[in-house]
């Protein structure tokens, strides 16, 4: 929702659940939570400036801010550092860290080797529905990673 500003970005997903069996949370709220959001992930900037002014880097912390808005118990995240610098990379992945040392359960699926290695306690390598590498502890190193998808796309299956 790039036109949009930040705040109604960051909760836009959790004000889909609200409203039922009560009163929908005041504006002000919805704002103070979004700058705790934004502060929380280091995003400058006025929580009420359109999501397409910011870089992308923090647009993709606001995404970020939207999934944690919602509070949910397992977070599921497709790529979720592409196209990012390496300083909003580093701070993405803290965030990632944080949320998995609160409980949370954190997916990842990444195009990128070392980005499961440095984030993941075990990675599971898929192709074709079918698990082919299932990497953990000292063998979940970008060597080996790389090592059982090789192995599993060379499979005629």
């Amino acid at each position: 929702m790039p036109d949009k500003a930040l705040w109604e970005n960051i909760t836009s997903v959790s004000r889909l659940g609200q409203g039922r069996g009560g009163p929908m949370p005041r504006r002000a709220r919805l704002v103070g939570r979004s700058r705790g959001h934004l502060e929380r992930l280091r995003v400058r900037g006025d929580v009420r400036a359109r999501a397409s002014t910011r870089s992308g880097g923090n647009q993709q912390k606001v995404v970020s801010a939207k999934r944690l808005d919602a509070d949910p118990a397992v977070l599921a995240l497709d790529d979720p550092t592409r196209g990012v610098d390496v300083g909003a990379r580093g701070e993405l992945h803290d965030i990632v860290r944080g949320l998995a040392a609160e409980g949370k359960a954190v997916l990842i699926a990444s195009s990128d080797l070392a980005e499961p290695v440095e984030l993941c306690h075990r990675v599971v390598v898929l192709q074709r529905g079918r698990v082919v590498g299932d990497l953990a502890g000292d063998h979940l190193t970008e060597a080996e990673l790389s090592l059982a998808m090789n192995a599993g796309s060379a499979d005629p299956g």
